[in-house]
């Protein structure tokens, strides 16, 4: 993995994204339906990225959306103090944010991926840049599978639609090395995005500047233009990694 890690992970920051307003966040889980955007509720709704080069955290996180192992994850992730903080606990060890750290993450919208992405800038200082394999590790505590060429690709690219079409879904992410204005894709392994499902014909990816929005393409193209993908694998315990 370390000669990867040597690539230059290039800005991802959300130009001329207008920051939302920031919450205080509440003092308790409330588990019930109500603003998410100041009230936990163990799961996520829309967010966005704001001017941090942490896109790679900020899909991480939205990735979770994106699977029954992700929605089991989130459910039990945030554990709220006595004293107002918030515990985060990841596989990997638990991080503890406090009121004031949730309020200045960049991240707009829903508190709970505001708090998680806290936690990741405690564990792993995400603002300054990361890959979504290693926020996954973090997140999971799971050792990393680092795979490549054309074969391993086509088996992952399988194994992740299975998932998908058993309901089970994908907690996936993915960067591309070919760009497609037209649908708002950065190449240059510029920008990373959440893959919310694959089939044998179509990829479904979400740019975190807007979870929202879903942007549709061809399997073709997205094998044909990627630069890097990974997903969590919670059969194995391993956070399987794939370059191109």
């Amino acid at each position: 993995m370390k000669k990867f890690k040597m690539k230059v992970i290039t800005s991802c920051l959300s130009l001329g994204l207008v920051a939302g307003t920031l919450f205080t966040p509440v003092s308790a889980f409330a588990g019930t339906i109500g603003d998410p955007t100041t009230q936990l509720d163990g799961r996520l709704s829309i967010f966005h990225q704001g001017a941090a080069n942490d896109c790679g955290a900020v899909s991480g996180i939205q990735a979770l959306a994106n699977s029954k192992f992700g929605k089991k994850f989130l459910s039990k992730v945030i554990s709220v103090d006595s004293n107002g903080s918030y515990t985060l606990n990841f596989g990997s060890g638990k991080q503890t944010v406090s009121e004031t750290d949730v309020a200045n993450a960049y991240i707009s919208g829903d508190l709970d991926a505001r708090v998680i992405e806290a936690g990741m800038q405690k564990a792993m200082n995400v603002y300054n840049g990361c890959f979504a394999c290693d926020v996954f590790a973090k997140m999971t505590g799971f050792g990393q599978n680092v795979v490549s060429g054309d074969t391993a690709k086509t088996n992952m690219m399988n194994t992740m639609t299975l998932k998908c079409n058993s309901g089970d879904g994908i907690t996936a992410a993915c960067d591309f090395s070919i760009a497609d204005p037209s649908k708002g894709i950065i190449g240059d392994g510029g920008h990373s995005y959440s893959i919310k499902s694959v089939t044998k014909d179509t990829v479904v990816v979400i740019n975190p500047w807007d979870t929202s929005k879903f942007i549709n393409m061809s399997r073709s193209q997205f094998e044909s233009s990627i630069r890097y993908m990974t997903y969590v694998d919670e059969a194995t315990n391993k956070i399987v990694v794939f370059w191109n």
